[in-house]
């Protein structure tokens, strides 16, 4: 009788020991894994033509399209008579963003700001036509920062700045 009271008392202990380890919340979780949870875009601007002599140029990322409103980021102002830029946005929450473009402003007329260039997965291209005075723009290729895909690279875009003047 022994044996088996001892036996009883080892089972209750393993069942005990076994229901209390099966809990809820078994995730399994590696410490060297890290989700993120902000992306990041980076790319070139290359710039084609003459730069104005007046107004400023930023790289911007859009959570709409056309825009409406200010950028959800913008690059510092691109000193003037630069042949590329390169740029990173970082932080960017998990969103689509429509549109990645180029943009040229005025200070003293903000009214006159103008797309002279727009990410559309072709960097011999700036995205833009110009018939009869007025700009057609081409679809922008949007940016999706999901776990599938947190960093986006060679988001290189194409600026024509003669359509700043």
């Amino acid at each position: 009788m022994k044996s088996s009271g001892i036996f009883s008392v080892l089972s209750l202990f393993a069942i005990v020991l076994f229901v209390s380890a099966c809990g809820e919340d078994d995730k399994v979780t590696n410490p060297d894994i890290t989700v993120p949870e902000f992306g990041t875009v980076s790319g070139r601007v290359i710039f084609d033509g003459t730069w104005p002599a007046v107004g400023n140029v930023q790289v911007s990322i859009f959570s709409s399209w056309p825009p409406a409103g200010p950028p959800y980021q913008a690059s510092p102002v691109i000193a003037a008579n630069s042949a590329t830029y390169d740029f990173k946005f970082e932080g960017l929450a998990k969103n689509t963003y429509p549109a990645v473009v180029i943009g040229w402003r005025d200070p003293a007329n903000p009214t006159r700001a103008k797309v002279i260039g727009i990410y559309i997965n072709d960097p011999f291209k700036p995205g833009i036509t110009v018939t009869g005075g007025q700009p057609t723009y081409a679809t922008p290729v949007p940016i999706a920062i999901s776990d599938a895909k947190m960093t986006w690279t060679s988001v290189d875009i194409r600026a024509d700045l003669s359509l700043a003047q």
